[in-house]
């Protein structure tokens, strides 16, 4: 009873903490909170840390920590998430600190806890930065059972509803359940109306007039079957006056697979159909397959019957660190896989998407700010970067390539076979320390000079790291290398604007002297080139030299399109190993 006191004046205590701020925004703006030629993001909100104030108290979804446990932190071999988060934005009050190791670039290893209201107004402040519709806000009814996680759910609710206003976004509630527990849901429903009201907040996603509630996991093989159960719920929301969405399996339309055989009046009770994709296909033909076989009929049948089609995408997929999966087991190929399925969407006609999902670090689905390279992960733990394909990828990018779907969507934008969205961003333009995996890693590293009279070789190699466990190898071949040649090898290609506050870092370990013949160079789009000039007394043979030049007195203006290693042979000096670790562009703070 003491603790069912305590909980309840919780709840009132955050109610207190966000109604007068939405009356505020209330009167500030209006929003189109129709459901219909919007995207949707699917919303967990389930990150807790030990010493968040939350009911819970736990390392929740990051580990599977108990309660009121700080021995129980994340660290090595301990872990249920895949994709590490980008961090550097959040508030240090709503951060935690962890315990692995710290990241590559030496800051300690933090998580966010999801109860911080900082937290979820960052996360809405992103949607409105990119231009994201909303989100659908996850309930699971099991959870909601124990009066500590009901609370902390609520408080979530509670958040998201003032996060909404705030920033002039949407959301609804999605329920994740079974049908076997009737009373149990229904008294859910009639908790959230009377003691929450967030239904009548104007952020609250109506659809013909009516608020939105979805119920996901009916039909699906792996929950109870309970057909009679289940249209039953779904009439009763209907009847209170609620638009209904059916979160449902892949195979709902025949039957089979994942879904019984007997929901199909089920399914077809629904006001709109939400099929579940995530992990039905892997590549990009796969993606094309299921548009013949899945996304037309099922288009087709919900036409036929009235029925409104929400198809789901998904940016990539892992869950290698908390269920033993392959690691990166779908890539998300720089963006071209979530963007084919939202070309296949789009050019069938349809102008709702769901999009799985907003922060669901678990899975590695998260479209949310993600790591970007070793740098931003613990050095002791594998996690899922955003450049693991071996490309650099800004940690935001999902984000912008999301932000370009909700505007093609809706035909702000014409419809593009390739996202054509740049891989690139502020503040970090590009940063790599050649570690596999994580990292962008250089392809064909192979030159031959003049003549053929030498060849520079490039590889990544193990031998020597300023950072992590590899580095760039950069030697020539053969040894007679004439003095003054000179001869450039692409590393990458990329596409960065150059301002008066760009930086260009690089370090270099020359092997054996302290005359370098290896740097860094960068190739503008119009053919010019940035070489650095490096005092070369200054240089320390056998170690690690760091070297940073503002590029902007060169370049403003201009684009970068290639990072090269440019090699030269100077006099009497002969021919050397060197290594080439941490190269960053960036602008500076």
């Amino acid at each position: 009873m003491y603790f069912l006191k305590k909980t309840l004046i919780l709840v009132f205590l955050v109610l207190l903490m966000v109604l007068p701020d939405l009356e505020v925004q209330a009167q500030k703006s209006s929003v189109s909170n129709t459901l219909l030629g919007k995207v949707i993001c699917g919303y967990q909100g389930w990150f807790n840390c030990y010493g968040d104030g939350s009911t819970v108290n736990m390392w929740r979804h990051w580990a599977g920590g108990g309660l009121h446990s700080e021995d129980k932190l994340p660290q090595p071999g301990y872990l249920t998430f895949e994709a590490y988060p980008e961090v550097s934005e959040y508030q240090k009050e709503s951060l935690f600190t962890t315990g692995f190791d710290a990241l590559g670039n030496g800051e300690k290893a933090q998580l966010f806890s999801s109860h911080k209201p900082g937290v979820i107004d960052l996360h809405f402040s992103w949607m409105k930065q990119y231009g994201i519709d909303g989100v659908a806000l996850q309930r699971f009814l099991g959870e909601t059972k124990n009066a500590r996680y009901k609370v902390q759910r609520d408080s979530i609710t509670l958040q998201i509803m003032h996060s909404a206003a705030k920033y002039g976004r949407i959301f609804y509630l999605m329920y994740d359940m079974s049908a076997h527990d009737t009373s149990f849901f229904q008294n859910d429903v009639l908790h959230i109306e009377k003691d929450l009201g967030i239904f009548s907040s104007e952020n609250y996603v109506h659809q013909d007039g009516k608020p939105v509630i979805c119920l996901w996991g009916f039909g699906f093989t792996h929950r109870p079957k309970e057909p009679q159960k289940s249209l039953a719920l779904i009439n009763w929301l209907k009847a209170k006056g609620y638009y209904v969405i059916g979160g449902v399996p892949t195979n709902w339309l025949t039957g089979t697979v994942d879904s019984y055989d007997n929901y199909i009046e089920v399914y077809r009770a629904f006001d709109m159909i939400s099929p579940w994709s995530v992990g039905r296909f892997k590549t990009n033909k796969e993606v094309s397959e299921f548009k013949t076989k899945h996304l037309q009929p099922d288009m087709e049948y919900c036409k036929v019957h009235h029925i409104v089609y929400q198809p789901v995408v998904f940016p990539g997929f892992a869950w290698s660190n908390w269920n033993r999966g392959t690691v990166n087991q779908i890539s998300r190929n720089k963006g071209d896989f979530l963007w084919q399925q939202v070309y296949n969407i789009k050019s069938l006609g349809l102008t709702n998407l769901y999009v799985a999902m907003f922060d669901e670090y678990d899975e590695g689905t998260a479209i949310a700010k993600i790591a970007d390279s070793y740098f931003a992960v613990p050095t002791n733990q594998y996690f899922l970067t955003s450049s693991a394909d071996g490309t650099y990828v800004s940690s935001d990018f999902y984000l912008r390539l999301v932000g370009k779907a909700t505007k093609t969507m809706r035909d702000e934008l014409p419809l593009t076979k390739t996202h054509e969205v740049s891989l690139e961003s502020a503040p970090i333009w590009f940063r790599t320390s050649f570690e596999g995996g994580y990292d962008a890693m250089p392809v064909g590293l192979l030159s031959t000079g003049t003549n053929k009279e030498y060849t520079v070789v490039c590889k990544v190699s193990g031998q020597k790291a300023a950072t992590g466990k590899s580095s760039l190898q950069v030697s020539v071949l053969p040894n007679d290398l004439p003095s003054g040649s000179r001869k450039s090898v692409v590393l990458f290609d990329v596409d960065i604007p150059v301002s008066d506050s760009t930086l260009l870092n690089y370090k270099v370990y020359p092997e054996g002297s302290n005359h370098p013949c290896a740097f860094v160079e960068l190739v503008a789009s119009d053919g010019s080139h940035f070489i650095g000039s490096v005092t070369t007394d200054k240089i320390k043979q056998n170690g690690w030299n760091s070297f940073q030049f503002n590029i902007g007195s060169w370049g403003k203006g201009k684009t970068v399109c290639k990072i090269v290693v440019g090699y030269q042979k100077f006099k009497h000096s002969p021919p050397q190993t060197m290594y080439i670790d941490d190269i960053s562009i960036l602008e500076q703070k």
